[in-house]
């Protein structure tokens, strides 16, 4: 079907489903310019690019290759399908034909990004008698080393570089490649922010620290001032080729803006991609924003049209390899993967739903159309989503804005098509990533050749990572507290306990009780499995669903078994606890009440769950009669959060912290999962304020990410965008908008005001330690990311060290000890004791700061 005819139907179709087609924008095609191999080339790799590129190299590609070849640090920042692969692969070439020994590493993001560029490599390495190889998780330990040895290109996920390659300093193959390392490849680097980029920035560090490395080559299609975020990923400057650059010729593209006419925004997404099917538009790929979204898609797509959900109308499951249509996420196993990629590479779909995995610049074949299921948080998706249509010829990119984010505030699409891209983000500041990365450095600084060390490469990181780092190294304190569990962890191995991707937390793994066998289906992280694998939840795979019977955090596994297509939501209750004095970072405050950014505790538990099978629903609770759980499931981290309280109740709703939350990720390109709405409670709030109860929005990452710093500087503007969200949507509650404006305007009348320190009480005794007091709640810190509420009876000093007694949830049990260490007080409510160990003497905590002013 033409481009012009196919547009036609798509509007008809959408209309239908009552998806009003609302505005659209065509991106005009542009010619290509052109220039000569650059001077210097080696003479074999010149000739290979002569025959393989008769016609020359876009502008931006010979610039590129000419400062590669200086050995210039390179941010290769054009778009998506503009060549910027031949770029960091011609200089690589260069490297290993002009000096032979040298060694290339180009890090992938994803192992299906490996197997798509794999090719590319081997069409310029093959014609040279060069050779590559990948290692990913996929490839056996045992036979990694001699792939080192025997291939002077290698591709790697960062997994692999820090779980495998860097605690196995030891090995003889590992050595000798980091020691003729001369290039490092960071392919789609604008994925590396938030806790995967912040880790990623210490492992590049780290890298660095025990290899010959001398140059960087970065490829990213969308980020704002690329330069300063490869700077703060890498530690080295970087030579800019931005959009400004760019010589590729393109096709055009055509974005279709189409606005849901009412309720119901899951059934006309799998109406409007049914309506793709029938039609033959051409071959789509549809992007949502969660992987429980995209599989439930797929699922309701596999079903007979009208089947309800729940019902018998189920494919067998060697089905799922004959389907029009898959799914496409992070998590799945190695085979259902590469299946679901070689069919897509085959062009053997008719179409893709994905999350934004599919965001990089994987082939997969001859795309004619885009559909994004409401809009990405940031523009970098955006545009990362658009730029898979218009590659090769014409395009066509519809955008389903269930939301009105495009046209919020009276904007038109081609204003907010305008929007600059956001910047990525990273925290290098964060404690725990920087213990975590502590503890991996001082074991590969002790098994490295000493030769080889360059601790000056640290010398750009916060100076609390060199004070972990050397403490490690040569012990003379005390490990802090909160970072004694990940001390404890890490007797296991540290590159094992702390994943690149989600640093300190625990990873499970899925597994599908056949009978005697369990058959892989993925993994989770903690906080995913929140969402989607919580114990009663229905998980989906593929597209099918199973039910998750069994959950073990503690040994990283879940068991499921086949069920059929229900929904479940688990029901979560955010508690958060702000440490106002001492902890407060910013504040402005006025008599009626302030605006606070502080350190908090979060407590997120799922206390049950509810199901949804058609049109029955079924809440759970969970409790000794729950045939799923006997006990919420509690996720305890300490991040930053914005909390704001005044005596107008109106500003302090859910559905408004809702809408701020919202309108917050809007503005600075923020994804939801990456923040938290809970309610706060403290008995002393900033500044002398007394008891007080409010609402706050949190940073979800374990020691903050400090997103929300932006969102208290720029609180009122956020309020605005809000009430322009609020107002252009007929479901918004009259109370919504009054209530933003109210808060608008306590907003406008707070004043900035100095943050109170929290009094200290001097070091002296070491017979002094300060305790919860009985009868005080508390925190159980069973392992970072878990806590459980208790209530203390006292106090004991043991053999085995300062023990505190709890109150037993067990009536059978008639003492409960814990290591004193492991109980956290709770901001705001736990009363707190100083006592002496030898004595028995207890002083309130208020007193024994009194005496010392």
């Amino acid at each position: 079907m033409d481009a012009a005819r196919s547009l036609d139907s798509i509007r008809t179709a959408a209309l239908a489903l009552g998806l009003d087609p609302c505005a659209e924008v065509t991106l005009p095609g542009c010619p290509a310019r052109v220039r000569p191999l650059p001077e210097g080339l080696h003479p074999r790799l010149r000739a290979l690019l002569a025959q393989q590129v008769p016609q020359g190299l876009y502008a931006h590609q010979a610039e590129g290759i000419a400062a590669g070849l200086a050995g210039e640090n390179l941010c290769l920042a054009t778009p998506t399908a503009s060549g910027k692969s031949l770029v960091f692969m011609a200089t690589a070439l260069h490297a290993v034909l002009s000096r032979p020994g040298t060694r290339v590493l180009a890090l992938y993001p994803v192992k299906a990004l490996i197997q798509d560029q794999l090719d590319k490599w081997r069409r310029l390495l093959d014609p040279l008698g060069l050779s590559c190889a990948f290692i990913d998780g996929s490839v056996p330990p045992a036979s990694r080393a001699a792939l080192l040895e025997q291939h002077p290109v290698i591709l790697m996920t960062p997994d692999v570089l820090h779980a495998w390659m860097l605690s196995h300093l030891e090995h003889a193959a590992v050595r000798r490649f980091l020691a003729e390392l001369r290039l490092l490849v960071l392919d789609e680097a604008h994925v590396y922010e938030g806790v995967f980029g912040t880790n990623m920035a210490y492992l590049l560090h780290r890298l660095q620290a025990v290899s010959a490395l001398r140059q960087i080559i970065a490829s990213t299609a969308t980020v704002g001032d690329p330069g300063t975020f490869l700077e703060k990923l890498t530690g080295r400057t970087m030579t800019v080729f931005d959009q400004d650059s760019d010589g590729t010729g393109r096709p055009g593209r055509t974005l279709l803006l189409l606005r849901p006419a009412g309720k119901g925004a899951f059934e006309q997404h799998v109406g409007l991609l049914r309506a793709l099917l029938k039609q033959g538009a051409g071959r789509f790929l549809a992007f949502a924003d969660s992987r429980k979204m995209v599989e439930q898609i797929v699922s309701a797509l596999s079903r007979s049209e009208g089947a309800p959900e729940g019902s018998e109308d189920e494919p067998a499951p060697e089905g799922l390899e004959r389907a029009a249509v898959l799914p496409y996420r992070a998590g799945y196993e190695d085979d259902d993967r590469k299946m679901i990629q070689s069919a897509m590479e085959k062009g053997e779909l008719l179409g893709v739903v994905s999350t934004s995995a599919l965001e990089l610049g994987l082939d997969i074949g001859d795309l004619h159309i885009v559909v994004m299921l409401g809009i990405p948080a940031s523009m970098k998706a955006f545009w990362q989503r658009a730029g898979r249509v218009g590659r090769r010829a014409y395009g066509i990119c519809l955008v389903v804005d269930d939301r009105g984010l495009a046209t919020a505030g009276g904007q038109s699409f081609e204003d907010f098509l305008a929007r600059p891209v956001e910047e990525s983000w990273l925290y290098l500041e964060n404690r725990y990533v920087q213990y975590a990365n502590a503890l991996c450095a001082a074991f590969e600084l002790s098994a490295a050749d000493p030769r080889a060390v360059d601790r000056s490469v640290f010398s750009n990181l916060p100076e609390l990572f060199s004070s972990l780092l050397d403490n490690e190294l040569n012990p003379s304190l005390a490990v802090p507290e909160d970072l004694y569990p990940l001390k404890q962890r890490a007797q296991g191995g540290p590159h094992l306990e702390f994943p690149v991707r989600s640093g300190i937390e625990k990873s499970l793994a899925i597994r599908l009780q056949r009978g005697p066998h369990l058959q892989p289906l993925g993994s989770v992280s903690f906080s995913q499995s929140l969402r989607e694998a919580f114990p009663g939840a229905v998980y989906y795979y593929m597209g099918r669903p199973y039910r998750v019977f069994q959950y073990k955090l503690r040994n990283g596994e879940i068991s499921v078994k086949p069920e059929r297509r229900v929904t479940t939501k688990a029901t979560l209750q955010s508690k958060v606890f702000p440490k106002f004095t001492g902890g407060t970072l910013n504040l402005t405050a006025s008599e009626e009440g302030f605006i606070a950014e502080a350190e908090v505790q979060v407590s997120e538990r799922i206390v049950g769950f509810t199901e949804q099978r058609g049109s029955a629903r079924l809440q759970v609770q969970y409790g000794p009669d729950c045939a799923w759980a006997q006990r919420p499931l509690t996720r305890f981290f300490e991040t930053t959060g914005v909390c704001w309280y005044f005596d107008d109740r109106a500003v302090l709703t859910e559905e408004l912290g809702q809408a701020l939350l919202l309108a917050f990720c809007a503005k600075f390109g923020i994804a939801a999962r990456d923040l938290g709405l809970g309610q706060f409670y403290t008995q002393e709030g900033p500044n002398g304020l007394g008891v007080c109860s409010g609402l706050c929005v949190y940073d979800a990452a374990h020691g903050s990410l400090r997103l929300t710093q932006q969102l208290i500087e720029a609180f009122p503007d956020v309020i605005e965008t809000a009430l322009a969200f609020a107002e252009d949507d007929p479901d918004a509650s009259q109370e919504l908008t009054d209530g933003l404006q109210a808060l608008l305007d306590l907003t406008l009348a707070t004043k900035q005001k100095a943050c109170r320190q929290a009094a200290v009480v001097p070091a002296g005794d070491e017979d002094w330690a300060t305790l919860p007091a009985p009868g005080s709640r508390a925190l159980l810190r069973e392992d970072v990311g878990s806590a459980d509420e208790v209530t203390v009876k006292g106090w004991r000093f043991t053999p085995k060290g300062l023990m505190v007694d709890l109150v037993p949830t067990d009536p059978k049990v008639s003492s409960w000890l814990v290591r004193a260490a492991s109980v956290v007080p709770i901001h705001g409510e736990t009363r707190l004791l100083r006592v002496n160990l030898t004595t028995g003497e207890e002083t309130p905590l208020e007193a024994a700061l009194a005496a010392a002013r």
